[in-house]
Formats: structure tokens, sequence, C-alpha cells
């Protein structure tokens, strides 16, 4: 931006010329050099972003493979059970057995309240004075506490509140218009608790509400119409055998082997039901062609990149250009101007022929099958159309096939390694451990350094100030040399004001002097 703000300027009073004219278009001369060096800045800037963009894609690609290095991928078992209803089974961990015979179920019980529910004919106002109910007497017991109550302030429902509220009595009380119905539970479930009440010596309530004195455990309650009763009692355990051992457990789940059984019903006594376990080759299957899908679109993307078009009479547009300009031109313009940006890039030509070669070279392990050292033995190819850069063709059924009789041998073709190789050493910086390494392990070592190269070009993508990678320096150095331009700029539009001015001020001199003498000569 030119610095335009002065002083008094004096333009063109004595000379008639346009001297803000004449200076701008020799201040736009003079600033060449300037919008150069900002059109660079904004190329680093995008080209930044575009670095940074082949980043994250190449990141997300990582993410997406990284567990096929891995046997536990390979190893993932699903499990079925004869019968559901009473026990599912679900693979959490890595079972040893193929088979669980699984008798003796029952269900765990959570410990019960006693409970008793009595049944009246009629609905009951519970807003209602206790007095207008017919209620005299000023007291009852309910588990040997007196609860005391007075008939003429406290209503049906202040009382059922007062008893439910009383830490001493630790009973909960409840009234049900729609049932018509009382129910009284222990606030503390288990065996021995019990509801017992009675009413007090001069009160009546009981007798008001069709409520008959008694208790659980005294046999007063029993379940008939007129009542319903719970008698409270401990939690139960779950338990079964599986494989002839016992298992206990507080809840209906029980781990064993690297397997969770849900218990769902109890089991008769005769009964018995099997869990049967099988690899899982459906999953496999889904991580390769995972694989193979993120990998097309990977090297379909940053192909597209490197043969992109680049547009040398489109410059990064400046300020002063996009004011005279329609928001739409200036958006097709910049997408010309921002295209091959990445064209013929060697980093990410080196990324993408050091991945089809790592893909392309055979697994050297000495251990492996010599039936099974290629891709293509598992039913995955190059294409052969040159159009397609390397694109991998995925037979579904043959790769399914194999995964069923040779699963083993397709789980070493991705993980092997050689584990006591150095920290040091990957399969992208040491050829006889990468010649060895599964296809896993080599894909996932390339991501590894392409990342970390891309990062030190334009940035880690966890950064969130860049000050270190090199289209950060480049920046920062493009910035100072703006800076200092700047200041060219502006100081040669103060000399040319400076002159402009000396030169208005002696016309203006000269001007006066020859009316002087035109007055003197009587011209």
């Amino acid at each position: 931006m030119i610095d335009t703000s002065n002083t008094l300027r004096v333009s063109g009073l004595a000379s008639g010329m346009n001297t803000d004219e004449i200076v701008a278009n020799l201040v736009k001369v003079q600033s060449a050099r300037l919008n150069k060096m900002q059109q660079s800045k904004t190329l680093a800037t995008w080209k930044t972003d575009a670095y940074r963009d082949v980043n994250k894609k190449v990141n997300d690609f990582y993410n997406s493979m990284k567990d096929l290095r891995l046997e536990s991928t390979f190893n993932k078992k699903t499990s079925s059970s004869s019968d559901e209803s009473i026990v599912s089974a679900t693979v959490s961990g890595i079972p040893s057995l193929s088979s669980y015979e699984i008798t003796n179920v029952q269900q765990a019980q959570p410990p019960k309240a006693a409970t008793v529910k009595f049944f009246q004919t009629s609905s009951l106002d519970t807003s209602k004075k206790l007095i207008d109910l017919g209620v005299t007497g000023s007291s009852i017991k309910i588990n040997d506490q007196t609860v005391d109550f007075d008939p003429t302030k406290d209503t049906l429902s202040s009382l059922l509140n007062k008893i439910s509220s009383d830490t001493t009595i630790n009973m909960n009380v409840s009234y049900s218009a729609s049932e018509k119905s009382f129910t009284f539970t222990n606030k503390t479930a288990g065996s021995g608790q019990d509801v017992k009440l009675a009413q007090g010596s001069t009160s009546n309530l009981l007798s008001i509400l069709g409520i008959p004195g008694g208790s659980i455990s005294g046999g007063s309650y029993n379940t008939s119409s007129t009542m319903s009763v719970v008698t409270g009692s401990n939690a139960v355990q779950a338990k079964m055998t599986i494989n002839g051992l016992d298992f206990r457990s507080d809840t209906n789940t029980v781990t064993f082997d690297g397997m969770t059984f849900e218990i769902k019903s109890n089991m008769a006594a005769d009964e018995s039901l099997s869990v049967n376990t099988k690899s899982d080759t459906d999953a496999v299957f889904t991580s390769i062609k995972t694989f193979v899908d993120k990998y097309n679109e990977l090297i379909s993307d940053l192909n597209g990149k490197l043969t992109e078009k680049k547009y040398r009479d489109y410059p990064p547009l400046l300020d002063d250009q996009k004011k005279d300009m329609k928001d739409t031109d200036i958006k097709l313009w910049d997408e010309k101007a921002k295209s091959g940006l990445l064209a013929g890039d060697s980093t990410i030509q080196s990324f993408l022929t050091e991945m089809r070669n790592s893909l392309m070279s055979v697994v050297g392990d000495p251990s492996a099958s010599p039936d099974f050292k290629t891709l293509k033995s598992i039913g995955i190819n190059f294409s052969s159309s040159y159009k397609d850069n390397g694109k991998l063709v995925l037979d579904e059924e043959k790769l399914k096939g194999v995964l069923k009789t040779n699963l083993e041998d397709v789980k070493k073709l991705f993980t092997t390694k050689d584990r006591n190789a150095a920290i040091s050493k990957t399969t992208a910086n040491d050829k006889d451990l990468h010649d060895i390494s599964g296809f896993g392990w080599r894909i996932y070592d390339r991501l590894n350094e392409t990342i970390t190269q891309l990062g030190s070009i334009a940035g880690s993508l966890t950064s969130t100030v860049d000050t270190k990678s090199f289209m950060a320096k480049q920046t920062k150095s493009l910035d100072t040399n703006i800076y200092n331009e700047q200041d060219k700029v502006n100081a040669y539009e103060q000399r040319l004001w400076k002159q402009f001015g000396a030169m208005e001020k002696a016309m203006q001199q000269l001007n006066s002097q020859g009316s002087w003498l035109s007055q003197q000569l009587g011209m």
C-alpha cells in the first residue's frame, strides 16, 4: 500500500501541470518491483495452503490404513450363540478357544424392597383435611415408629409427605388416584426389611383409609384381591458354567478368555447352549478394501495437482486491481492464478513413486509362503491403463476367497517386520528392512516420513503458529523485502513532491518577475 499521506502539496498552480497525475504515474512505475513482491507473497501463501491441504489428505490416508500393519487387525473374530435369547456373546479380546459350552445359566437379580399396595373401592381427595375425611386421633405407627399428625391442620397429602421425608421411619408412601391405591415401600432393599403398620391408641386413620394393620414379616399381609405384596430380598448374583467352570457376576455380564457373555434369561437345569467363534474375515476384507479405495483417491488427487495447468498470464491480483473488477471476475481470475501451484512438485512426485515401488516389490520375508509374496497373489493389481497413474484394482471375490483359506498368509503379507531392528530404522530409510517387511509397514513408514517432510515445507498440521518451515521463512523474508521496498517507494514519492514543489515555487517567482517587468516597460 503506497503511503500518500503528506503535508501541504502544491499541485500545478504556477505551471498548469497535472502534478497529481504525473506523480501517481511515476510512483506506479517505481512500484513495479513492490507489486511483484506482493504477488510473490500471495503465491507463497497460496502454496503454503496447498501443501498443507496435501499433508492433510496424506494424514487422512495414514489414519485410515495404519492398523493394517498390526496383527490384531487380522486376528479379529466374530461369535455366535446357539440360543441368543438366553446368552449372547461378543469378542472383547483375543479368544484362545473356538467354542464354549454353556450350562447352568441364571440371571442376576437386584435386591427387592419390601412393598405393600392396598387397593380401595373409592377414591379419596388428598387435599382435604384429615378431620374432614372422618379421621380422629393424632398418631399411627409405621415399622414401630410413631407418626404424629394434627387432623385439623394436616391433609392426607401433607401426611404422606411427612411420612416419606422422615428418615427414622425409612418408608416411602404414595397414593394413586387412578388406581385408588396406597403403596408403602421400605427405603432399604433386601431381605429382613419390613412394612409394618398399626393404628395409634386413639386414631382411626388406617380404618378410614381402608388399610388393615399388620406386617409382611408377621404374615398379616398376603397377596389378595385387595392388596399386592413384595417381600424384601437380597441381590442374587448371575451364574453360568462355561466349559465346566463356574462363574459368578453381580451383573448379567461374564467375561472369560477374551469373550463377553451377556445373560438375557434363565436356563432350565437340563438345557445347554454353545458359543462358537471364527475369524472375522469380513472385517479384514473391509480394512483392505478401504486401503485400496483410499490409496486410489489419494494418488488421483495428487496426480491431478502434479499435472494441473499453470496460467502464467494470471498472476495474483493486487488490491488496486480488484477495485475495478466484479466479484465473479475476481473469483475466476483467482482460480486460474491458483492453478498449478504444485505442478511437477518433486516432494509429491517422489512420494507417489516410492509408494508405488513399495506396493510392487515382493515381500522377502523368508517365513512367508512362496505363494503369497505380492499383492497380486491376493487379488490386488495395478491398473493396466497409463491414464490411471498406478491405481490399484481389487478382485473382491479372489480376496474374500483367500481370506477364508489363507488368512495367516495374508496377515504376514501386511504385518511382517523385523522386530529386532533398531528403532531408528524404518522401511522408508532402510532398504533391507523395507524388502523383508509387509505392505502395511511399508506404506505406514512412507506416509509418516512424507507427513514430516511436508510439515518441514509448510508447517505441521498440529501447529497453530508456524515460524520454522521453509515456506514460513520464505514468507518472512518476503515481508522484510516488501517493507524495505515500500520505504523506497514512499521516499521516492516524497522526493517527487519536493522537486515539483520547488519547480512550482521557482515558476511562481519567475511569473511574478515577468509581471513586474511588464508593468515597468508599460507592456
